[in-house]
């Protein structure tokens, strides 16, 4: 295929970016948003800022401006995200299951070795990978995004990614929302609140880390909020450890001979009075009837003949399994009933929850499996995309000690007390998340050109593969693919409102002929 082609892709990233304009206050700042996502689209190097003027030929003299333009007030972080959403939402690519919009949520630890930078903390890996180290200082996020495609291929397309520890005192500065929350509620509170921005029901998918009482909670209140209807229904598993409680076996009420009281019914029982109203505070949540109480997988054993075999799609592949199914009561002073799946693969054993109590257990077991796609994502968006290449920093930020507690560290800030001092610490933070959320679009438009540009892409000739691709391109496949049609780009579609911004900015007006040159070597 001729690069002449992508000329309908660019034009596509053009029409797409523009829908960004009413959210930057000013013009130019919006035009050094378009460079900013471009820069990242297309790059050869991960080398934060700098790397987007190498491969753009901005002008090395406003370096400065586009540094700026991350800390700028001209754009809010809320109005990105709540714009990205609904231009996702009328993609028409968006793949549902069950009908159901389907939220992938986890989190993710940069590695970060700055001093001064906000958000850096000491960090504890929990992964099984022998090359990660147990303890890093870095960054912890918290990402969700929603699944596109096909039945052919998905993608975790990603919606938003916000830093969510070590940064509680810079947000009790800003008065944020979410100043009270730990991770796991923070996480569970935006999904619901992406789901009440579509004005649907979705489903949430989280791994055990995520099944505790704040984030049930989380969504408790989310559902009351929304006029009763829960936003999200949450699908996850359980830790190994975890207890319930099953549902109490009904009683039959037996009527006492000759119409007068049974044995010792008028005594007393033993115990401490009840208190009275004037004792009584704060109101409590009244117990459900309880049932025997079990460890979650000693049923594995005590129900071992009560499971079926049945044939459910795990990963792409027909599996026959043992499955069994139960309603229980979960968390202690919380008792939230929620349906659990026992799966058995040959000895295997799994547990999977939802909140939807009525849902088919098979299905639930098949649902998560499509969680692994957001894993997907995290490594496309650290090797290729380099998402987390900031380098931003202030002099403002108390320096970071690596033989201070937590606690510590946290005190310094906490002794910060200037004003211009905030407002620096601030910003930065701000321009962390904004570089983060705009590669989080650059990723999100190569995903979505995958999608709709499978052939223009693939064809290629510029660049050989080993083996040809039939399928919907990987993101790395339609990076590369854009880098190569950047010459096309400046030279045959300058009428585009991303090339006259990038272009207002390059080095000098020999750039076109550079970019002509190389555009007769390729030809």
């Amino acid at each position: 295929m001729a690069i002449h082609k992508m000329k309908k892709v660019w034009e596509y990233i053009d029409g797409t970016l523009q829908e960004f304009r009413c959210c930057f206050s000013r013009e130019a700042t919006f035009q050094w948003f378009l460079v900013a996502v471009i820069g990242m689209m297309v790059r050869s190097d991960h080398h934060g800022v700098t790397s987007i003027v190498r491969e753009l030929i901005i002008d090395p003299n406003k370096y400065t401006c586009l540094i700026h333009f991350f800390h700028s007030s001209g754009w809010t972080l809320e109005k990105l995200q709540k714009k990205w959403i609904n231009i996702i939402q009328k993609s028409g690519n968006i793949f549902r299951l069950d009908g159901l919009i389907v939220l992938l949520g986890d989190g993710v630890k940069q590695a970060k070795e700055a001093t001064r930078m906000p958000g850096v903390k000491k960090l504890r890996q929990e992964s099984e990978d022998s090359s990660k180290s147990e303890y890093i200082r870095g960054h912890m996020f918290g990402g969700l995004g929603v699944l596109v495609g096909g039945l052919a291929k998905q993608f975790c397309l990603p919606l938003s990614l916000c830093l969510h520890d070590g940064v509680k005192t810079i947000q009790e500065w800003d008065n944020s929302e979410y100043k009270e929350d730990s991770h796991v509620s923070r996480l569970v509170r935006e999904a619901c609140k992406i789901a009440q921005t579509m004005n649907e029901q979705c489903l949430l998918l989280l791994d055990r880390y995520f099944l505790t009482q704040p984030a049930l909670k989380s969504i408790t209140e989310a559902t009351e909020d929304n006029g009763g209807k829960s936003p999200v229904i949450l699908i996850t598993r359980p830790k190994d450890n975890y207890t319930a409680w099953f549902k109490p076996d009904p009683q039959p009420a037996l009527a006492p001979e000759g119409g007068g009281t049974a044995g010792k019914a008028g005594k007393p029982k033993r115990g401490p009075k009840p208190k009275t109203d004037k004792e009584s505070t704060a109101p409590k949540k009244e117990k459900p009837p309880l049932g025997e109480k079990v460890k979650i997988f000693d049923l594995f054993r005590t129900k071992a003949k009560e499971f079926t075999k049945t044939t459910l799609m795990l990963y792409g592949d027909c599996e026959e399994v043992g499955i069994f199914y139960a309603n229980l009561f979960w968390g202690r002073d919380l008792f939230q009933e929620l349906r659990f799946v026992f799966v058995n693969r040959d000895g295997d054993y799994s547990v999977f929850v939802s909140t939807a109590l009525d849902m088919d257990p098979g299905r639930i077991v098949e649902l998560y499996c499509y969680r692994f796609k957001i894993e997907t994502f995290f490594r496309a968006f650290k090797q290729t995309m380099s998402g987390f290449g900031y380098h931003f920093w202030t002099r403002r930020m108390p320096a970071f000690n690596i033989f201070a507690t937590v606690e510590a560290m946290e005190q310094k800030i906490q002794d910060v007390t200037a004003k211009v001092s905030k407002d620096s610490i601030t910003t930065t933070l701000n321009a962390i998340e904004g570089f983060v959320m705009f590669a989080c679009i650059a990723m999100g438009i190569i995903q979505l050109c995958s999608l709709r540009f499978t052939n223009e892409i693939n064809h290629n000739e510029n660049r050989w593969m080993r083996t040809n691709n039939k399928g919907i391109p990987a993101e790395e496949t339609t990076m590369v693919n854009l880098r190569f049609a950047l010459p096309y780009l400046f030279h045959k579609c300058q009428n585009l409102a991303l090339v006259k911004a990038i272009k207002a900015r390059q080095a000098d007006k020999t750039t076109v002929d550079i970019f002509d040159e190389i555009l007769d070597e390729t030809a």
